[in-house]
């Protein structure tokens, strides 16, 4: 029985077919194989077309989850008539022209395959009409290229595409479609992606006849504020920085979630490159690295973060669906990002604005604090005069005697600074001409609780510090700083470490030997699959050198990056600062109370311990209020 299996198998293989062409309509289903893949997927390529068009309003219509219908409409530049039937056959476009065209690709779409495809595999109508029309103009199909003639309809300015019955004849395909309720859920997420990376467009979608999303073009700072928050979330909002980087050709901006607000999960991270929706495992590295020594282990951060590149050093024709994409300088693009959203996240609490890069303002909101109107680290206020943050915070002028402001500033043990100006230990500065008082962002310390918390005054309210938390991100701060002063201290190994590699593993580390020099490794080959390590970077003597070396190797291999020594001697710097930090029970007078808030204000990264944990709260007089139900 076996024989007879293997031989009919072997002449169903063996068996000689004449080579022919594909029928178009075949040919249009397998390429619709690849562009169409569920019904989020022609949602995708339509929103892609309207938005090329030029348009302002987009409006998506569905039911039963895409599978029954799904319609885009748009407002934009529409399709003449005489283009129109070429636009739905295969390989038609307007958006490139040559192979230039195709190396520098400004439009979302380009390949010219979306509407033969979809159109091949659907009830399809599509209706456009262009500023040179005089009518709309409309053109369908029921599957297989059975195109009907072109015919003058009622429409307005633009297109408007109508798929129905997906799938209707490849039965194959449409048992693979999971609920109704899944498929739409699919929609809503792309939808929401494009929502975010369009802002100056407004949106309309609606399922089954209810209206899911809608969103009007952001035209000044309040309707982008509205905007956002309807689609991030107020919590996202009320805990966001602003961030904009510029370097040489390339750009960055958007929002980067606080540290203290991160996710189980990275369902809330939002890359967009020139605009265009992405999944690039490089640039999402990057984004995690650059949270990795302020984020709690296991957590995810939150971001919207919008990338500008000059378009011919990117390529986005690498798959049809056109969600990857390559650049020509991939470390440049991954050292860039990991280092502006890390400066972003890890900026001191007393950094002025400018100094090269530009921050927008903190986004705020009261209500976005919970139940009991309590944040960490931050508490966000509005102040009625715009958007400010704790962290962003700049006390208006008080008004006080200046004695009085003088007998204050003793009592907590800071010298009278009656004739300066300037930033003081005690919390406060004092502005000769105008006699008023600038507050610190940390404040006056008040007194110590329990040995384990401080507490401080400042201009908003409380302000509650973990003493050995605070302190331990200080010292950690301190040693990483030394470390990079010092990191190219070498220390010999009593005996020599061969490591069997692989031959690829090898030629990583020829591509790279320089980079390991200079991070203190003395490494040189022993033969093709061999590398003998005789020195490391000294704080590294006690490590596993050789699953240390395999790391990075691995990582250089994928990324042309490694933080894996970074990562192992921040570790143990962070067990260093630990240990050298203020423990629980330890009683701090008021000048250390006050010397550990300023140091706090100087350090980078300064909300969170080594661990991601935070260091301080703030509790505003209106929340404080609020507790006692005072004006109520």
């Amino acid at each position: 029985m076996d024989s007879i299996l293997s031989t009919d198998a072997t002449s169903l293989t063996n068996e000689r077919r004449q080579i022919s062409q594909l029928p178009s309509h075949l040919a249009d289903q397998i390429a619709a194989g690849e562009v169409v893949e569920r019904p989020a997927s022609v949602v995708k390529e339509l929103l892609e077309n309207a938005l090329d068009s030029g348009a302002t309003q987009v409006d998506i219509v569905i039911e039963q989850g895409g599978e029954k219908l799904i319609q885009v409409t748009d407002n934009g530049s529409g399709i003449p008539q005489l283009e129109l039937s070429l636009a739905v056959s295969r390989h038609a476009t307007s958006k490139i022209q040559s192979v230039d065209d195709l190396s520098a690709v400004k439009t979302l779409g380009f390949r010219g395959e979306a509407l033969a495809s979809i159109s091949s595999v659907s009830r399809f109508q599509i209706v456009s009409k262009s500023e040179e029309s005089g009518a709309a103009w409309q053109l369908s199909a029921e599957g297989e290229g059975s195109w009907s003639d072109l015919s003058p309809v009622a429409g307005t300015l633009g297109t408007q595409v109508r798929v129905e019955d997906l799938f209707f004849n490849t039965p194959a395909r449409k048992r693979f479609l999971r609920s109704a309720q899944t498929e739409f859920s699919h929609i809503d997420q792309l939808v929401k992606r494009v929502m975010l990376s369009r802002p100056e467009i407004g949106f309309k979608l609606t399922h089954n006849a209810k209206v899911v999303r809608q969103v009007l073009p952001v035209v000044d700072e309040a309707t982008q504020q509205k905007r956002l928050s309807q689609l991030m979330g107020q919590p996202f909002v009320a805990q966001s920085l602003r961030v904009e980087f510029e370097s040489q050709e390339i750009k960055l901006s958007g929002w980067v979630g606080l540290p203290t607000f991160n996710r189980s999960q990275t369902d809330m991270q939002y890359l967009f490159v020139n605009g265009r929706i992405v999944r690039d495992r490089l640039l999402s590295y990057a984004v995690k690295q650059a949270y990795a020594d302020v984020l709690y282990h296991g957590r995810h951060p939150a971001y919207l973060l919008f990338l500008e590149i000059p378009h011919d050093l990117v390529d986005v024709n690498v798959h049809p669906a056109k969600y990857e994409v390559r650049f020509a300088n991939g470390r440049w693009v991954y050292d860039f990002l990991r280092r502006s959203v890390r400066d972003a996240v890890g900026r001191p609490l007393n950094a002025e604005q400018g100094s090269g890069r530009s921050f927008g303002d903190f986004s705020s909101s009261s209500a976005a604090n919970g139940s009991n109107g309590f944040q960490n680290p931050v508490a966000w206020q509005d102040s009625g005069a715009g958007m400010q943050s704790a962290m962003q915070f700049q006390s208006p002028a008080v008004n006080t005697d200046r004695s009085a402001l003088d007998a204050r500033l003793l009592q907590y043990g800071a010298e009278s600074f009656a004739e300066k100006s300037g930033v003081s230990e005690a919390g406060a500065s004092y502005d000769g001409q105008s006699g008023s008082v600038q507050f610190n962002k940390l404040g006056f310390a008040k007194m110590q609780l329990h040995g384990v918390f401080i507490l401080a005054e400042n201009q908003q309210g409380l302000v509650l510090v973990d003493m050995h938390a605070a302190h331990e991100r200080v010292v950690y701060e301190r040693l990483k700083k030394q470390w990079q002063e010092q990191r190219l201290i070498s220390q010999p190994l009593l005996v020599p470490m061969v490591l069997a590699l692989e031959s690829s593993q090898v030629e990583v580390w020829q591509a790279f030997s320089k980079w390991f020099d200079k991070l203190g490794f003395e490494i040189e080959q022993m033969g093709p699959e061999q590398l003998k390590v005789t020195a490391l970077p000294a704080l590294l003597s006690k490590s596993d050198v050789a699953g240390l070396v395999n790391d990075m190797l691995a990582d250089l291999a994928v990324a042309g990056q490694t933080q894996q020594v970074e990562e192992h001697i921040n570790a143990m710097l962070s067990t260093m600062a630990c240990h050298g930090s203020v423990r629980a029970n330890r009683q701090l007078t008021i000048e250390e109370m006050n010397a550990l808030l300023r140091e706090m204000e100087r350090t980078e990264r300064s909300d969170q311990c080594n661990h991601g944990r935070p260091t301080w709260i703030q509790l505003s007089m209106e929340q404080l209020d609020a507790l006692f139900m005072r004006g109520k």
